[in-house]
């Protein structure tokens, strides 16, 4: 597979920010192994950055700049590995632009160097669980795979265990996309819906689709996508093979359902039954897609349907999406904290109320900060389904102004506040969900920073003596 060139012993590298889930870390790594002369730099010198220092501390000659982001950095420097939350506006990787040092970044620097096969997965809402199924479907078939990627773990980590028959399952994100080398190559390409999301970051929604179309531009085997996505549908690719999947009967080269079953059609073949609906442990309709998108991919990675089922009906939800994490006092308290945008806390809603929020009286809580400026279209998103609403953060003031008298409503700075609210407003038999649908930077650094503080929430609710089952 390729990414771009791979750095030559001796080259000169600057690694500019380290990140907190182990890309720069992995990054210096990779490089120092490879004979490079490695230069760190971030803007923060925190405590959370020296301990990444003591964790790379077995490396000899790493020229550490922690705590400056200043041009002279760039001195010397044949190649910056920029950290993808980096914007392109940043002044030092515009400066580099402007001295005409080659820029990369840590997947492309994998891209270039891994000899297996990479099935990369990308998409609005569910790349990591449709990630995390791929992998356990190929794994629990025989396969030798590694996953990794934006899921949280650098697969540059896993050098040592490289091997040319193997499958890589890489998550990949809008940001890693907009700077994915022109020669990056992968196998598959695997895709959620592709909605709306980061429109901060990139400025526009059609610059934040065409990021994420590079992926099917680099895919040489096969893509998979939503038969009702329009924008992934509208993606270019060089693949040999298309398929698509649909809540409906699996036409040829596509995943649908037949009989309740997730069956998957390769060409004008048969369908191939995978797993009942029913059978999975993931709650709601886009969870099913999600099973259908590995599905798919997991075939023509050369997994066998009942190896596949196997596997997906023993996946359980990730940490953070849309889990039944309580019952306290009779009230079902769900955890949807991956949620920063409106339709995956849409989705959530409707696999919990059932079709009727009469049956099942939901109480959100969500907020943050926006990153657009769209209350309007988040209030719509979430009043058909909810009972009541309890609202935290930069948004709460401007949502429950755009949710009016419609739902009852109460505001608060903090989330424990609104967490407090919304278990007071439940009665035995409702639910709680926690799903902020908006971005974590107001108060967070990320969406697990939050998500942990609901959990510290339900804790001390645990241990007050509240839990009935």
């Amino acid at each position: 597979m390729s990414g771009g060139p791979i750095p030559a012993p001796g080259t000169n590298v600057l690694v500019h920010g380290l990140g907190r889930f182990g890309g720069g870390r992995e990054a210096v790594r990779f490089l120092a192994r490879a004979g490079c002369r490695v230069r760190i730099a971030d803007k923060s010198a925190g405590e959370d950055l020296q301990s990444v220092r003591t964790a790379i501390g077995d490396f000899e000659g790493l020229d550490w700049q922690l705590g400056r982001e200043d041009e002279a950095l760039l001195d010397g420097i044949d190649l910056f590995v920029a950290n993808p939350a980096i914007p392109d506006h940043n002044p030092l990787l515009h400066a580099a632009r402007a001295r005409g040092v080659a820029i990369t970044q840590e997947v492309d620097l994998f891209l270039a160097a891994y000899p297996g096969t990479v099935l990369a997965v990308t998409g609005t809402n569910g790349k990591s669980t449709t990630a995390t199924l791929l992998h356990g479907a190929l794994v629990r078939a025989g396969k030798d795979a590694l996953l990794g990627g934006n899921i949280g773990h650098s697969l540059l980590a896993d050098e040592a265990n490289w091997r040319t028959d193997q499958l890589a399952v890489l998550e990949i994100s809008s940001f890693q996309l907009e700077r994915l080398a022109p020669e990056a190559v992968v196998h598959g390409a695997v895709f959620t819906r592709v909605t709306k999301d980061h429109v901060d970051r990139h400025g526009t929604l059609a610059a934040y689709h065409a990021a994420k179309g590079r992926l099917a531009a680099a895919a040489t085997g096969f893509v998979v996508h939503c038969a009702e996505d329009p924008v992934a549908s509208g993606y270019a690719t060089p693949a040999r093979q298309r398929l698509r999947y649909a809540l409906t009967e699996p036409a040829p080269d596509s995943v649908g359902l037949a009989d309740g079953f997730v069956s998957v059609r390769l060409g004008r073949a048969a369908a191939e039954r995978i797993v009942h609906r029913n059978a999975l442990r993931l709650l709601g309709e886009f969870q099913v897609e999600n099973v259908m998108a590995a599905s798919a991919a997991a075939r023509c990675g050369g997994a066998a349907p009942h190896a596949i089922g196997v596997a997906m009906a023993q996946a359980a939800p990730l940490p953070f999406r849309l889990q039944l994490v309580a019952v306290l006092a009779g009230v079902r308290v769900f955890d949807n904290g991956v949620s920063t945008e409106i339709e995956s806390t849409r989705s959530a809603l409707q696999a919990l109320a059932g079709g009727s929020p009469r049956i099942n009286r939901i109480h959100w809580i969500g907020g943050g900060k926006s990153k657009d400026g769209d209350y309007a279209t988040v209030a719509a998103g979430i009043l058909p389904h909810v009972a009541s609403a309890h609202l935290f953060g930069a948004a709460a003031t401007p949502l429950g102004a755009a949710i009016g008298a419609r739902c009852p409503t109460s505001v608060h700075d903090k989330v424990q506040a609104a967490l407090e609210s919304a278990f007071t407003a439940a009665q035995p038999g409702d639910t709680v969900l926690f799903s902020p649908a908006f971005a974590s930077f107001d108060q967070y650094p990320n969406f697990r920073a939050r998500a942990l503080e609901f959990h510290e929430w339900l804790a001390s609710r645990r241990a007050q003596g509240t839990t009935a089952s």
